[in-house]
């Protein structure tokens, strides 16, 4: 059974406003590389989607978004 999408990865209240349409980019892109067939390393998605995140929370505490 695979992971669930990247989005249930983060507690909605520490994402920050700029960071909703990635995420949604993100479900709808983990959705169809899982569905393809093709190998998909979700470990490496997941720490990729982890790194925005917390560049978007560090820009947001900067005010910078």
């Amino acid at each position: 059974m695979p992971a669930p999408p990247p989005h249930h990865l983060a507690d909605p209240a520490a994402v920050p406003p700029s960071a909703v349409e990635f995420l949604a980019y993100c479900e709808v892109e983990y959705e169809r590389r899982t569905s393809s067939g093709n190998p998909f390393d979700e470990s490496l998605f997941r720490s990729a989607v982890d790194l925005v995140l917390r560049k978007l929370r560090h820009l947001e505490k900067r005010g910078c978004t």
